[in-house]
């Protein structure tokens, strides 16, 4: 392996109960039913995506951008003062770092990113950040990855991604990448297809051994 690319919510930081709620409250507070189709369809999307979705779907007054607002205020104030790192996390980025590239793999926008990356102080801990946004491409798609990997100056299979999302975990396996997957609270439903589509599954950033794979 010559990179290692870390998802970031649900991997690093532990903001999935805030972004599962994010969807309902939205979709309620507009007096309208959150059903599992919608459910399922933004699960994928960034911000920005779902905020059009949800414009069209619903067929709301409010513009894509004022929606992006609206929902944007709620997830700035996690990132920015209240959501922790998951256990092990800081650990984790070291240990990677000491042995060569690291990237940020995301469906969230830098403009949440950041707040938290500064509280942290990851501002400068990643070689780069690709978010869906970025480039385009939900990361469902295999595309995200071989973008990933050309920016990267590296092939897939030499790319390791540490990723909690079933979604993601099997189109960066079908794009060749070596896939670790972390236990996460909110991705229990999909336990199955995780250990069907990883190739090591962690129940915590603190058993990650990046220098095993170097």
């Amino acid at each position: 392996m010559k990179a290692i690319a870390f998802d970031f919510d649900g991997t690093l930081i532990d903001s999935m109960g805030m972004w599962r709620n994010l969807g309902r409250n939205f979709v309620e507070s507009k007096g309208k039913e959150y059903t599992d189709a919608i459910h399922d369809q933004i699960t994928t999307m960034s911000l920005n995506q779902s905020s059009a979705f949800f414009k069209r779907e619903l067929e709301l007054e409010e513009t894509p951008e004022e929606i992006f607002n609206e929902m944007g205020a709620i997830l700035l104030d996690g990132y920015g003062k209240t959501l922790p790192l998951k256990e092990g996390a800081l650990e984790a980025i070291e240990k990677a770092r000491r042995l060569g590239p690291v990237v940020l793999a995301t469906a969230t926008n830098e403009e949440l990113l950041m707040p938290a990356l500064h509280r942290f102080k990851l501002d400068r801990a990643f070689d780069f950040i690709q978010t869906c946004d970025g480039v385009g491409i939900e990361k469902s798609d295999i595309t995200y990855y071989h973008i990933l990997a050309k920016r990267l100056g590296v092939a897939p299979n030499e790319i390791i991604l540490v990723d909690d999302a079933h979604y993601a975990l099997a189109a960066a396996k079908e794009a060749g990448l070596y896939v670790v997957a972390v236990k996460d609270t909110y991705n229990l439903p999909y336990r199955d297809a995780i250990v069907k589509e990883s190739d090591v599954l962690l129940d915590s950033l603190l058993d990650f051994e990046p220098e095993r794979y170097f």
